[in-house]
């Protein structure tokens, strides 16, 4: 199996995780090749699975190869050069994942409905190797079912692409409802691994495909949400509209947006009974071991209609895909250029911007030292000015005590009494 990045939780990581895991568990020989390994490949080496991020350290030569992702996928081929291949395609977007054209690649699997009929006009497949393996969740995972509530209270966001005005839109849409809303994902800095655990503490989950089916596979009422889309609450009547899509709304079918009234109309639909009847669907007919069962079909048609390329015959079986990957380089590598040119100009920019602050900074230090120098001035002058009144004052006491020193001698000479006459004594 190949796969581009196995540092994270996600959607086509937990899916090679997942179906390497099974078919380890019956007895299968599996090796994942990924260029970038990370903690989660624990899970899978734990069943026996060789997890490695160089093709020369896989110790055999495989039957077939599972392809995910068509860099690593054509690696692979170019590595074990008579092996047939299946391609599992998970989505026309991002690049990474789009089908590559490779004559041995027997069976290109579409993760929904609405991939097939596309790959023919848009990427040139054969159609009668286009074949469609629906999404899945694994039941011995998914173990337990809540009891859905008569009336629902808790919503968490799980995952999604939404912008922030339309999270807002969500969050007062919620509060209108009577919904206390988590968001969890990476998007939200809310990343919860364990999805089996906690989405039985919640009611109504607003999510896309595997996110959707996982909490489906709980007994969670689920409302589908794109960026500028709204969905409807699943049900039983409209399962295979939504299984069609990967549990995800289209866009040009319908006009709906997050709203206060389009969440209480989604609600309105909300009975206990009908999120348990859509849970049976999902367990009955989207379960991994299933979907591991029809992937070994695959697996068989693949091997059966190889056709080996020629001994001794310069192979031309790379050329279809590399002409394309040349297409695509060309125009990534003149969007880079592009890019090469805005990031020049935002450079002079920023240095210009540098200089003003430089320049601003220098003028707030003169600023700063002339306002040192007027408030040393201040406060010497306040000094001064107390001084000065002080002095003002004391004057003023000195004047009052001067002035009134004659009078008060006058007043105290007078109130003496009068000294007896001097009498001269004979000698």
């Amino acid at each position: 199996m190949t796969q581009r990045d196995l540092t994270y939780v996600g959607g086509t990581e937990m899916v090679t995780v997942e179906l390497a895991k099974e078919l380890a568990e019956r007895g299968h020989e599996v090796a994942v090749y990924t260029p970038r390994t990370g903690r989660i490949a624990n899970i899978m080496i734990s069943s026996g699975v060789w997890v490695r991020d160089r093709l020369a350290d896989i110790p055999w030569v495989p039957d077939i190869i599972h392809g995910q992702h068509h860099l690593q996928t054509m690696a692979a081929l170019a590595k074990f050069k008579e092996t047939p291949a299946v391609y599992y395609c998970h989505g026309v977007l991002p690049w990474v994942e789009r089908p590559p054209v490779h004559p041995r690649i027997g069976r290109y699997l579409m993760m929904c409905e609405w991939l097939a009929p596309r790959t023919t006009p848009e990427y040139g497949l054969p159609p009668e190797r286009v074949a469609v393996l629906p999404n899945f969740v694994s039941l011995t995972r998914f173990t337990q079912v809540r009891t859905p509530p008569a009336r629902p209270r808790r919503a968490a966001l799980f995952g999604g692409w939404l912008n922030q005005e339309e999270v807002h839109k969500l969050e007062a849409a919620c509060a209108k409802a009577s919904l206390k809303l988590d968001k969890i994902g990476y998007n939200h800095d809310n990343p919860l691994e364990r999805p089996e655990i906690f989405l039985k503490d919640y009611d109504v989950v607003f999510a896309i495909g595997r996110c959707a089916l996982e909490a489906l596979a709980c007994g969670c009422a689920v409302i589908p949400l794109m960026p500028g889309q709204a969905g409807e609450l699943i049900t039983s009547a409209t399962f295979d509209q939504y299984a069609f899509s990967n549990f995800s709304p289209r866009y040009f079918v319908t006009a709906n947006q997050i709203s206060d009234d389009w969440l209480l109309e989604q609600m309105a639909r909300y009975q206990p009974e009908e999120v348990l009847a859509v849970t049976s669907l999902v367990r009955e007919r989207h379960s991994l071991q299933g979907a591991v069962d029809r992937l070994l079909q695959f697996y068989s048609e693949a091997v059966a209609t190889a056709v080996p390329a020629a001994e001794g015959e310069p192979s031309s079986e790379f050329a279809p895909y590399l002409e394309t990957v040349g297409r695509e380089a060309d125009v990534m590598w003149a969007e880079l250029e592009a890019m090469r040119g805005q990031l020049k100009e935002k450079s002079r920019e920023v240095r210009s911007l540098k200089q003003a602050l430089k320049r601003s900074e220098k003028a707030k230090e003169k600023v700063e030292a002339e306002f040192k120098t007027l408030k040393l001035r201040h406060d010497l002058m306040g000094q001064t000015l107390r001084e000065h009144w002080m002095g003002r004052w004391l004057l003023g006491r000195v004047h009052r005590l001067l002035r009134h020193a004659p009078v008060e001698a006058e007043e105290k000479r007078c109130l003496e009494p009068a000294s007896a006459p001097v009498v001269a004594t004979p000698s």
